[in-house]
């Protein structure tokens, strides 16, 4: 049995690959990088012989694979600008009812200062139960809208058993439009 092996012809193409990466790696201007030296990796595998019949003789070919990387460390800056944004002035306006155990809210969302815009809200419903006395429950909600249309609202919120519904108030904690801001008078 007779192995033959390329490791001369592939031994020799790797040490050449190597000179001509670590020359490469001298001529590079340093930069910004000028604190980190770069380093050269050299990953060498040698791959699975295989066997064949040739007239009576076994023969085997070997396989190797040479994998030469320059590595250097190199560190970025990034700034993200502030997307631009401006408050908008939201208005609800609500329709509810006592549906025993919850209060169903309908309502519309209106915004007048842009057409893309986001925000949240908090529902406070006033009850009064067996004993008399009233209570505020609150209910935080979001909006988000792609175009210029009122967004619409409709929830069922809980207020629990054996209670009066007295009354439904709609609360904007902020609106915030996605569009870019109108220049004002000065950037004009």
């Amino acid at each position: 049995m007779r192995c033959l092996r390329r490791s001369s012809h592939a031994g020799a193409a790797a040490v050449a690959a190597l000179l001509a990466a670590t020359t490469a790696v001298a001529d590079e201007k340093t930069g910004d990088a000028a604190g980190t030296a770069p380093h050269v990796v050299v990953d060498k595998q040698n791959g699975a012989c295989v066997g064949r019949e040739r007239t009576g003789r076994v023969s085997r070919e070997c396989t190797e694979t040479t994998r030469v990387a320059i590595e250097r460390e190199v560190t970025v800056n990034v700034t993200i600008a502030p997307k631009a944004t401006k408050n908008c002035q939201a208005t609800i306006d609500t329709v509810s009812e006592q549906r025993n155990t919850v209060a169903r809210v309908q309502g519309t969302i209106e915004i007048s200062d842009c057409t893309e815009c986001s925000g949240d809200y908090t529902i406070v419903v006033r009850v009064r139960d067996e004993s008399g006395e009233t209570k505020s429950l609150e209910f935080p909600g979001a909006w988000q809208r792609r175009n210029g249309e009122p967004v619409k609202l409709a929830a069922d919120f809980p207020i629990g058993a054996n209670v009066d519904l007295l009354s439904v108030r709609p609360k904007v904690q902020h609106c915030v439009c996605a569009d870019a801001p109108a220049p004002s008078a000065d950037e004009k």
